[in-house]
């Protein structure tokens, strides 16, 4: 049963109206039913867990899914939309998480791609006139492979505002942005409504689905449970809904699922501040010892760092900065070409991987699909991927224990899987995600390195996630937290530290961390 639709009556008058929408994969009902409105000149937030149907809801909308049931209309007109052409010819406009540029183009180019004009005088002139009317700044004759991501993102916006929309789709556009281009980017949302558009955000940090929505409609598999009117609701209620159990959130005062859930700790709020943590960031014994480390690679530069025992490190910084080839440094998978590297007093700089990985060394990569899993291979193979030798009895792999130990752990990470025998590269993104952080959990870590390890899980299963990470430092790991989010790192770091051009420019405390100031440091701008 539903929950209430609380405010549902009090929307403004409709831009868009979008009635009993369905949307079933084979044998996977994926929108049931649901209705949505936006009303004129409205932000209007959709919030929701991995799963939920935001996105597949507003893939329709746009074109890239075709319902199975259901209407739409737009300014009180029913519309026909089975194709992104069609949506665009609507007035939808839709920023997804991955953009779709060419590199090589610049930003006009880029924006007038796929329309009938040409990247002439003219159409960089519109361009020019459009970013400043809406604050978002680009240089026209700039190839996007030179960009930020906040400015590339401003480009997507760009080419929705070029082909005329009046419903703009935003897909989780905060993700990787500094605290100063979310500020930006709200801006420039709050400017495209006062000029008679809408936007639509689709989002999981509720703290700022609050502070820039009119509205919010939850989803929670595949249906509308609620719609809040802005100041109606508490950001309580708003997680409650998103996950269905208001216990599962936690006291937002102790628990690590509010700075998720909630969207981010605020500054200087020490959201682990828990007897285990305490504990743990006490212990004084240093478990990884760096020196001047450099990898094989000019994308890092040499760095010196020591982790203790029970401490979580967290590395922030603006995606393309050598996140990927420091974390690959940390773990032995890139080889050390100068340094050293001592775990518990053992030196690991020259030693194979396979050295690394028996010391105790783990790690989460950032790229599932190509680095984390053998997608041909089944869960529970995947499972065993580097302690297959701890599972052999006699040289024989003990595969009765590998199977009950896979569905224990498809279990305790909601590995949604029709058994163990799936294949892996059959799951979903977030799906694979959990077996990776199950396998990685499972090996009891002494360093843990970990690139983006929420990205694409639902709210339960990040908040499950961040536990798990406290409760391997209270054990004694040292954790290296590797993530674009600056919310993730923040809310999980006792220590943050900002990589910015493959170089570690700054280090901060907990308690000391200031979102701002760290988003400059990520720019390259000192504090």
């Amino acid at each position: 049963m539903s929950e209430p639709q609380a405010g549902a009556d009090r929307a403004p008058t409709p831009l868009l109206r979008m009635t009993g929408i369905r949307k079933e994969f084979g044998p996977v009902v994926a929108l049931d039913g649901v209705d949505f409105t936006v009303g004129a000149r409205e932000i209007h937030g959709l919030l929701g867990g991995n799963g939920a149907g935001k996105t597949t809801l507003m893939n329709v909308l746009y074109g890239l899914y075709a319902a199975d049931g259901g209407t739409v209309e737009i300014d009180g007109v029913p519309v026909t939309i089975g194709s992104p052409r069609d949506a665009i010819k609507a007035g939808v406009g839709m920023v997804h998480q991955s953009f779709l540029q060419v590199d090589t183009f610049t930003v006009t180019e880029n924006v007038v791609l796929g329309t009938e004009n040409s990247a002439d005088a003219a159409a960089k002139a519109r361009v020019v006139e459009l970013s400043q009317r809406f604050g978002l700044a680009v240089d026209p004759d700039r190839k996007v492979e030179d960009l930020p991501v906040g400015v590339r993102q401003r480009v997507e916006i760009l080419k929705a505002l070029y082909r005329g929309a009046k419903i703009l789709v935003l897909d989780e556009p905060t993700t990787n942005l500094t605290p100063q281009e979310v500020d930006a980017l709200f801006s420039s949302m709050k400017a495209i409504v006062d000029e008679g558009m809408s936007v639509i955000l689709i989002t999981h940090k509720i703290r700022e689905t609050m502070a820039v929505c009119g509205a919010m409609t939850v989803m929670r598999d595949g249906r509308r449970v609620a719609t809040f009117q802005g100041g109606t609701t508490t950001a309580d209620e708003l997680a409650a809904s998103m996950v269905g159990d208001s216990s599962s959130v936690g006291d937002p005062r102790n628990s690590s699922k509010a700075a998720v859930i909630l969207g981010g700790a605020e500054v200087g709020q020490t959201v682990l501040d828990t007897p285990d943590v305490q504990q743990s960031v006490r212990a004084v014994a240093e478990r990884i010892e760096i020196a001047g480390m450099a990898g094989g690679t000019a994308a890092i530069a040499p760095c010196s760092l020591a982790i203790r025992r029970g401490e979580i490190v967290g590395i922030a910084g603006v995606a393309g900065n050598g996140q990927v080839e420091l974390a690959e440094a940390l773990t032995g998978v890139r080889e050390l070409v100068a340094g050293s590297f001592e775990l518990d007093g053992v030196q690991l700089a020259g030693r194979p991987t396979a050295g690394w990985l028996s010391a105790g060394v783990v790690y989460v990569p950032e790229d599932r699909q190509r680095d984390g899993i053998l997608p041909d291979a089944s869960i529970t193979e995947n499972l065993m991927l580097g302690g297959q030798r701890e599972r052999a009895r006699g040289g024989l792999i003990d595969w009765a224990r590998a199977r009950q130990e896979a569905v224990q752990a498809i279990a305790d990470y909601s590995v949604r899987t029709p058994s163990a025998a799936t294949a892996a590269g059959q799951l979903s993104g977030g799906n694979i995600q959990r077996v990776i952080l199950a396998r990685a959990f499972a090996r009891r870590p002494k360093l843990l390195v970990l690139h983006n390890p929420t990205r694409g899980l639902d709210i339960a299963s990040t908040s499950f996630v961040f536990d798990r990470i406290r409760a391997a430092a209270a054990e004694g790991c040292a954790v290296v937290v590797i993530s674009e989010d600056l919310d993730e790192v923040i809310a999980l770091a006792d220590r943050l530290s900002v990589i910015y051009s493959g170089a570690l420019v700054a280090e901060r405390p907990r308690g000391a961390i200031d979102p701002y100031e760290v988003g400059r440091l990520m720019m390259g701008v000192a504090a």
